[in-house]
């Protein structure tokens, strides 16, 4: 009688132990289900907010792109008055017809050079050095344009013509004979020049330069050359 009430009890207990452990498998599938339900409604969620930065993103640069392309005259025009000697012994030289145009940009570390050319006559060659014949010049824009970052993206706005600081540009105009005229800054009463647009095809603006000795202002709309 002991005997066989004790291998009831050991039944029992086995039969307790499976029911127990098929509860413990049962849960732990439902956890397992809910956690993949869990992870596919997290993905679907990432997914969602990725699709939404795309698009913030994409509309940003859209945005940026419109700012960037702003306003180009219809085509270049110049005026340009000067009592230097070395300009005032060339003359004359004519600014009412304009002819080859480049702006070349060159990028280093923190810091965009862009070199802008408008001539008064047309040629095949790099209008930085190329052959001038009485009555040719070239008037040439370099602007220095700081900042973070390679490359340096151009920027839209005013540039400093008196001071060697922040955005800046010098300005001169090259004559035959291997001469130069100088703008000079510290002789500058009033200078204005400003990019009103810049693409990867060109670069506008306009400029208007009272210096002791010379009077330059216009407007361009100049090609960027690689």
């Amino acid at each position: 009688m002991k005997r066989m009430t004790k291998l009831f009890l050991i039944a029992v207990c086995i039969l307790t132990m499976i029911a127990v452990i098929g509860a413990f498998t049962a849960c732990g599938g439902s956890n397992t289900k809910s956690g993949t339900v869990q992870k596919e409604e997290g993905a679907k969620a990432a997914e969602t907010t990725a699709a939404e930065a795309t698009a913030a993103a994409e509309e940003t640069a859209a945005e940026t792109v419109a700012e960037v392309a702003g306003e180009c005259p219809a085509a270049t025009s110049v005026q340009v008055e000067s009592t230097n000697g070395a300009y005032a012994d060339r003359m004359p030289i004519a600014w009412d017809s304009i002819g080859t145009q480049s702006a070349k940009l060159s990028h280093s570390t923190n810091n965009t050079a862009v070199f802008i050319y408008i001539a008064n006559f047309e040629t095949a060659e790099n209008l930085k050095d190329a052959a001038l014949s009485d009555g040719q010049a070239v008037i040439q824009f370099t602007l220095a344009v700081p900042g973070e970052g390679d490359p340096v993206p151009v920027s839209i706005g005013k540039y400093n013509v008196k001071e060697w600081v922040d955005n800046y540009v010098s300005i001169g105009i090259r004559l035959t004979g291997g001469t130069t005229l100088t703008v000079s800054a510290g002789n500058t009463e009033t200078g204005d020049f400003e990019i009103t647009s810049v693409t990867d095809t060109e670069i506008c603006g306009k400029f208007n330069i009272d210096e002791k000795w010379t009077k330059m202002s216009g407007e361009f709309k100049v090609p960027v050359v690689k």
